[in-house]
């Protein structure tokens, strides 16, 4: 469905992905763990043209290009084919939970009024928010800011949801209710990618898990063999520490 090949990124000359190639099959639930600076968050937003990727290839929803010969139409498309849940979830401050899921629908997608209105509600319900939908950010928990967050994405219908480290911003209490809302997300078939530092999940929901270092793919495979018979002496010294401090 997903299929990336050789994608490389640098900045000031300082090359953060070296060459990365992804494949991602429908109802594939995909975690990429690493340490910090390995390229994990880069890796998601060049994927997604947040930002412009130096080299590589896409194949996705009828886009088949270089990363570099993308044109206008073949950004829109990857754009409306992905989801993005971000770290700091990214909320308009001035505006309700609904109003923030239906802002995409309306200007983006040109969906009317009712109909995106509709939509949203749906997508408040089935992260267990629709009775916080006339509330503001600042109204809400971070976990509840991030469950909106990620009922925005769903309510664009994608074929593919992103997720940037999407619990890393929660205090420890809040992590459980969105990591829950994730894994029924997993559980209806959703196609997802998440960068993630909860083990659990990734061990426990995921059916792929990708380890990164230093702007390269180490090692990759199910969760069994990635946390039980970790093949490579970098995913194996990583593992061994977080999972020391778990």
């Amino acid at each position: 469905m997903l299929k990336i090949e050789g994608l490389k990124k640098g900045y000031d000359g300082n090359e953060i992905l070296k060459g990365i190639s992804l494949d991602v099959n429908k109802g594939d639930v995909i975690s990429i763990i690493g340490p910090s600076g390995s390229g994990k968050t880069t890796l998601l937003r060049n994927i997604t043209t947040l930002e412009q990727a130096d080299g590589g290839h896409i194949q996705f929803a009828g886009v088949d290009n270089d990363f570099q010969k993308l044109n206008s139409k073949d950004i829109q498309t990857i754009r409306r084919n992905v989801g993005f849940v971000f770290q700091n979830y990214n909320l308009f401050n001035n505006k309700t939970a609904l109003q923030n899921i239906t802002e995409g629908l309306i200007v983006a997608r040109k969906v009317k009024k009712r109909e995106a209105e509709k939509i949203a509600l749906e997508a408040l319900e089935r992260v267990g928010l629709s009775d916080r939908r006339n509330h503001y950010p600042s109204q809400l928990s971070g976990g509840q800011q991030q469950r909106v967050g990620i009922a925005r994405a769903v309510a664009l219908n994608p074929q593919v949801i992103f997720f940037d480290e999407p619990t890393s911003a929660l205090d420890p209490e809040l992590v459980g209710e969105v990591l829950k809302v994730m894994r029924n997300l997993a559980d209806e078939g959703t196609t997802m990618v998440v960068v993630t530092h909860q083990m659990n999940f990734a061990r426990n929901v995921s059916n792929k898990v990708i380890f990164m270092a230093d702007g390269y793919i180490v090692e990759q495979g199910s969760p069994e063999d990635i946390f039980e018979h970790p093949s490579e002496k970098r995913t194996q010294e990583f593992l061994t520490d977080i999972l020391a401090n778990v």
